[in-house]
């Protein structure tokens, strides 16, 4: 029986330590979570570079934090 993890701790293995891994994928699940974009209300709002988020359908760019935006 194989288990499957939902989890974004797989590059990590067990060498780290507990504690960076949990912080390291509550960064990553935040990171990667869907967003919508203001303007048009697409699901397509995605971060580009480091503080640079951009929706793929409309065009609109914003500048927030490198992690996640608040509009």
């Amino acid at each position: 029986m194989v288990k499957s993890k939902s989890s974004s701790l797989k590059g990590l293995g067990a060498k780290y330590g507990l504690k960076p891994r949990k912080k390291f994928t509550a960064v990553h699940r935040l990171l990667k979570a869907k967003r919508r974009c203001v303007e048009c209300g697409s699901t397509k709002f995605g971060r580009v570079a480091v503080g640079i988020w951009a929706c793929k359908k409309c065009g609109f760019k914003i500048a927030g934090m490198a992690y996640d935006v608040k509009v």
